[in-house]
């Protein structure tokens, strides 16, 4: 068993399509909470365990978990599986442009679209939806570089990090970035005015 990260960063899309996979990242989330067997997690997830089996040998070939143990089940060992590290920030751009890839835009602008939907149910709407989603996303896009470039190159020096402490890291980044970019103050402005209460 290899040493567990803190905090690992993805930028190999076929390694972000594994972990975003509904399954998968079902599996991931639940093993943030506690390392389980195959039988432990298909009954949580209300699945056979041959379809979690072939889930976790994928998350296992790229990384994302590995055994942590063996338990016995009448009489029958099984292995225990565990994440390799507690927080994974997936983030992938085109290597060849340096710029974001496809998916990276599209996984974006998914998120975006859930954020506005959750924002409108909290009492803040907008009438300017698919032009709202573009602005939120390209400000996210433009953000995980900002705030995952520098975490990635202090990966080895962080320490222990919890994913409630990188959220509020990466909102404090934000906010001091926000603070120091006036074209980043202006995009963000701009979508936020398309919001009522």
């Amino acid at each position: 068993m290899k040493m567990k990260k803190d905090v690992k960063v993805i930028r190999d899309p076929k390694a972000i399509k594994v972990a975003v996979e509904d399954t998968r990242s079902n599996i991931l989330s639940i093993l943030r909470i506690n390392d389980m067997s195959i039988s432990q997690l298909a009954k949580s997830l209300d699945k056979d365990q041959s379809t979690i089996y072939r889930h976790i040998k994928k998350l296992e070939e790229y990384d994302y978990i590995e055994p942590t143990g063996e338990k016995k089940t009448h009489h029958i060992p099984e292995k225990i599986y565990g994440r390799t590290s507690g927080v994974f920030l997936l983030c992938p751009s085109n290597i060849d442009t340096g710029q974001p890839s496809e998916m990276m835009i599209e996984w974006e602008r998914n998120k975006a679209e859930r954020i506005i939907e959750l924002l409108s149910i909290m009492g803040f709407d907008s009438d300017d939806g698919s032009e709202l989603i573009e602005d939120i996303s390209d400000i996210f896009i433009d953000l995980k570089e900002r705030v995952i470039k520098p975490i990635e190159e202090s990966e080895e020096d962080i320490g222990k990090i919890s994913f409630a402490t990188l959220l509020r890291l990466e909102l404090l980044m934000f906010l001091l970035e926000l603070r120091n970019d006036q074209e980043l103050r202006e995009k963000v402005n701009t979508a936020l005015d398309k919001f009522t209460v």
